[in-house]
């Protein structure tokens, strides 16, 4: 309580000091934490604790449980017929389709970064792979088509920049996966134009070899188109004629070669065939047999055995026979040395041992 003037006035006279007044001490306010941990302490003796404890269990054992779901995508297990068809006993039964389910998600982890490291045919294996285990796998479906998307922009950019063969790569490989990728196609028909535009140059240069290649490549991509058949067609004409008048000059080794490049465009040509026969006669060389040595008079002569023929050929040295000549006969070694008249190649047949 505070003095008035006269009262303090009144005690000086006195000689009585003043009582000193007492500080009021400021109400400490409680803390939150204070306040939670009070709170917490009491819960715990009615049992609430113990109840937000099983709670925070059965939360994680939730979200453990959900990222097994989630991951391993065991809601498309079909549980019905795990547990009711198959061999083993139901237990037997599930254990496989986790374990199948872990496969799949363990091999699409391995794809995932395929992808990412630009390995998009490595990608594309493993998610056709994976679906081949299960057609419904969402992941392997969004995988394969994202490798198929890489692999076709980067065939566009490879395209782009002049890389034809690389573009024409990796654009068949994503519509090996992905047949009905709708740029895949597009870009691949714009590859087929440029491919035919540079055969016909090869044509005009008598480049067959190389017209071969890439009209064959553009009847890959399309199979219907007469153009690039055409040049097919005409390129075999005249390389078989050429061929031909190749053969009559005894340029052999030029009309065989010329031959083969119209053997890769119809394989099955029978004009084709016969004439590689024939050239073959004179560049090739036979698995000539030596059947023996014998000796008339100072005169070697050896047993020669032809393939197409029946009876072996008595030849001496100097002798010529089909597009052989005979170098020498050696009766010590048993062994005859002959001359491939239009190669200019010589080579040495022997007696097989025993005879």
């Amino acid at each position: 309580m505070a003095l008035t003037p006269d009262q303090k006035k009144r005690l000086a006279e006195l000689g009585v000091k003043p009582p000193e007044l007492e500080e009021e001490t400021p109400k400490s306010v409680p803390r939150p934490t204070a306040k939670l941990r009070a709170f917490w302490l009491t819960a715990g003796a009615s049992g609430f604790r113990s109840a937000v404890g099983k709670v925070l269990i059965l939360c994680l054992v939730a979200v453990a449980a959900g990222y097994f779901v989630v991951d391993y995508q065991l809601y498309n297990i079909n549980w019905n017929k795990v547990v009711s068809r198959g061999p083993g006993t139901p237990i037997d039964r599930l254990w496989y389709a986790f374990k199948l389910q872990k496969q799949k998600a363990d091999m699409l982890d391995d794809g995932n970064t395929q992808f990412l490291v630009g390995d998009y045919e490595m990608a594309l294996k493993t998610a056709t792979a994976v679906l081949q285990m299960d057609a419904q796998d969402s992941r392997a479906k969004r995988l394969k088509s994202l490798a198929a998307d890489a692999a076709v922009m980067k065939s566009a950019r490879e395209f782009e920049s002049g890389e034809i063969e690389a573009a024409l790569g990796d654009v068949r490989l994503a519509l090996q996966y992905a047949p009905e990728h709708k740029e895949g196609n597009e870009l691949s028909l714009r590859i087929g134009e440029r491919l035919l535009r540079e055969a016909k140059v090869h044509y005009r240069k008598k480049e067959y070899p190389q017209l071969i290649t890439k009209a064959q490549e553009i009847l890959r991509i399309n199979p219907s188109d007469m153009d690039a058949r055409n040049l097919l067609v005409q390129a075999n004409r005249e390389l078989l004629t050429r061929a031909d008048e190749l053969f009559i000059s005894r340029r052999y080794a030029d009309a065989l070669e010329d031959v083969i490049q119209s053997l890769r465009i119809d394989p099955n040509n029978h004009r084709a065939r016969s004439l590689e026969k024939q050239i073959r006669l004179y560049i090739g060389t036979p698995e000539l047999e030596l059947r023996g040595i014998i000796k008339s008079g100072k005169t070697l002569y050896a047993l020669i055995l032809v393939p197409e023929n029946n009876q072996p050929l008595y030849v001496k040295q100097g002798d010529t026979f089909r597009n052989f000549k005979v170098l020498s006969i050696d009766s010590q070694a048993k062994v005859v040395k002959l001359l491939q008249i239009h190669t200019n190649k010589t080579f040495s047949i022997g007696l097989h041992k025993g005879e």
